[in-house]
């Protein structure tokens, strides 16, 4: 199994997300943004999640801006409660997209013409080469998120930004893959530090498992440190990670989120940022 990890930041027009979850029961469409974005990785792309097409792009269930009706992305709960978002949601995702590939998502975002006042930003599913010295490599991560988080507030000034962790618990994950039985397990096993499951066996390696665990700590720790960093910038607490997993919430491989997966990520940010 790669080492998943998922980055995401909110860029939300003014006022403060405490004085949003406040406010929810009484927010008008002014509050709302009129335009939005998404830069990040595959699960922002809705990668893997058309069973159809296992191996490609699915932005129509981006969790963030898709239009899939089934997903409920965040884009579409806006659509809902202010119509003036419509047409305005712009992503730059891209499957395999690492850390060093938010510079220029962040460029593009900052150049539209009309100015997002949300941007979703999901990263770091690349950004592990689990050799077993990730931990002399978040410092690093740490910097180069910072620097572009940086870049952002200052492109985006009437900005605010949300920085959301890695999706799913680790352990709900280990048990979703492992009740699809033998085959599931065998998918990604190797010998790899990263590979929860043994080859063959199938069965759990604890101490590639606590590899994972620490490793996941690590990034989603420098990355809440990079978000401290920026005057800005709100970390969700780790709501994203709390998110219990479910087998049907996993899509093809077990890597990337299905349609039902996509659409429990995008309630999770929902009542976040909306408080409802």
């Amino acid at each position: 199994m790669n080492m998943r990890a998922t980055l995401t930041v909110a860029f939300v027009a003014a006022g403060s997300l405490a004085a949003l979850a406040r406010g929810a029961a009484t927010t008008t469409d002014a509050t709302y943004p009129n335009a939005i974005a998404v830069i990040g990785g595959g699960d922002a792309a809705g990668y893997a999640s058309d069973p159809k097409h296992p191996f490609q792009e699915a932005r129509a269930n981006s969790w963030a801006t898709g239009t899939n009706p089934a997903v409920r992305s965040i884009y579409t709960r806006l659509l809902a409660v202010n119509p003036a978002v419509r047409g305005r949601a712009f992503n730059f995702s891209s499957h395999g997209a690492t850390v060093r590939d938010l510079p220029s998502q962040v460029r593009k975002a900052s150049i539209l013409e009309t100015k997002p006042e949300l941007v979703l930003v999901q990263f770091m599913r690349n950004d592990a080469p689990c050799d077993g010295k990730d931990d002399t490599r978040y410092t690093d991560y740490q910097a180069r998120v910072t620097e572009a988080l940086r870049g952002l507030a200052t492109a985006l000034p009437k900005a605010r930004i949300l920085a959301v962790s890695e999706w799913g618990t680790l352990d709900s994950y280990v048990k979703a893959v492992s009740s699809y039985g033998l085959g599931a397990r065998l998918t990604h096993a190797s010998k790899g530090i990263c590979s929860i499951f043994a080859p063959k066996t199938g069965k759990i390696v604890p101490e590639h498992l606590a590899y994972v665990r620490r490793t996941a700590n690590g990034y989603n720790a420098a990355f809440a440190a990079a978000c401290r960093a920026v005057a800005t910038c709100r970390y969700d607490g780790a709501a994203a990670r709390r998110i219990v997993l479910k087998p049907a919430d996993l899509a093809h491989r077990y890597e990337s989120l299905s349609i039902k997966g996509l659409a429990k990520l995008a309630a999770v940010e929902w009542k976040l940022l909306y408080g409802r």
